[in-house]
């Protein structure tokens, strides 16, 4: 992942604070290119749940793009990089790598990827 991607969802989550931010990450042999911010219906600072029209269009333009759907990303404004008991219950796609960015210190924000399945996180590398 870039260092621009990187900052695009850092910006993004910070200017949704105090909510949870969401979106896709979707680019090419792996590595994440485009980022795709969708709305957070639940409007909460602790839980999300992606706007299906907006996850729709989001999915829509990665395949009209023609680009691989990479990652399934999400902040968490006050909490760790490390995904929570409701994280790993509503991991629906476990074939997607997951990315949570913390923003408990916003002047060092953390961005962390997982794999999640079988009621299990496990830590993947992120690489630039």
């Amino acid at each position: 992942m870039s260092s621009t991607l990187r900052n695009e969802l850092i910006a993004h989550a910070t200017a949704l604070l105090p909510e949870e931010a969401c979106g896709l990450l979707a680019g090419r042999d792996g590595q994440a290119t485009r980022f795709y911010p969708v709305e957070n219906m639940r409007h909460s600072p602790v839980a999300y749940d992606m706007e299906p029209r907006a996850l729709v269009q989001a999915i829509l333009a990665i395949e009209a793009e023609e680009l691989e759907l990479l990652a399934i990303y999400h902040s968490h404004p006050s909490g760790p990089a490390w995904p929570s008991t409701t994280d790993i219950a509503q991991a629906y796609y476990p074939e997607q790598a997951y990315l949570i960015l913390s923003l408990r210190d916003p002047a060092r924000p953390e961005l962390r990827a997982f794999m999640l399945n079988n009621g299990r996180a496990r830590e993947i590398a992120l690489e630039s």
